[in-house]
């Protein structure tokens, strides 16, 4: 069988190619592995230089950290005040488990206006959710991605049942804006801990109108206010859907507290 080519004539014969104008032999299985091995290479360099030096250092973690000065700037100008410590201090005297769950469109001023040692947060996986869980990291923030199989909801559950703090956007990750899943009781009655709802309010930002949790931005020298709510026990016997809708009644009524 012959094959003509633009600058030469390639002749295959019993498993070999013979170049009749160039006058060498092409051995198949010696090609093919030549072939395996340039893809082999180019996937390495994809994965470790690209993916952990260039995606990881140069497009997440220098503008998270960046952005992370920006929000010590903004901590440190704005006046901070708490409204409900007595709830949150009646827990630390019981010593039990807690969860702190808030609205998905709050999480930047979370990051600016809570600092609890030993904090854990649930933070999807995804593009995305790699800026917010180095954000979180650089606040002290133990992370635990989302993952399928139910994995990063065990590992939630214990890290606080070591004695960490949970963190919950129960809106979270893909909304509806402000309405509450039930994953969260779900957690709460196996770790054996409380829910604390969280809504943290600023006079002065910027409102991401066409995201879909209307995320808030804080600016720099403002007034923020931390209102936390009465604790919320999670029984056994208790229904997903009664204890949902509790959730939902307490942070919205903390929404429409002045600051």
């Amino acid at each position: 069988m012959f094959r003509l080519t633009r600058n030469s004539i390639f002749c295959i014969k019993k498993g070999y190619i013979f170049c009749i104008k160039k006058g060498y032999i092409i051995n198949p299985v010696i090609y093919g592995k030549q072939i395996f091995l340039n893809l082999t290479i180019h996937r390495l360099f994809y994965r470790f230089i690209f993916q952990k030096i260039i995606l990881r250092i140069v497009i997440i973690k220098l503008p998270c950290w960046l952005i992370q000065l920006v929000l010590i700037l903004i901590s440190r100008s704005s006046r901070i005040s708490i409204v409900g410590e007595e709830n949150l201090k009646r827990i630390e005297k019981e010593k039990g488990e807690v969860i702190f769950v808030f609205w998905h469109g709050s999480y930047t001023l979370l990051l600016v206006s809570l600092q609890i040692k030993n904090a854990v947060a649930l933070v999807n996986f995804s593009f995305r959710g790699n800026y917010i869980a180095q954000l979180a990291s650089g606040f002290n923030y133990h992370i635990v991605r989302t993952s399928k199989g139910g994995r990063s909801i065990l590992e939630l559950i214990k890290a606080i049942k070591k004695g960490y703090s949970g963190f919950i956007a129960v809106d979270g990750p893909q909304g509806p804006a402000h309405r509450v899943k039930p994953g969260t009781i779900y957690v709460a009655r196996k770790a054996n801990a409380k829910i604390i709802p969280l809504v943290i309010k600023a006079r002065r930002g910027i409102v991401l109108s066409r995201r879909w949790d209307n995320h808030f931005i804080p600016l720099p020298f403002n007034n923020i206010t931390v209102f936390f709510g009465e604790s919320i026990d999670v029984k056994p016997e208790d229904s997903l859907e009664d204890k949902t809708e509790e959730i939902a009644k307490s942070l919205l009524e903390l929404s429409n507290k002045k600051g």
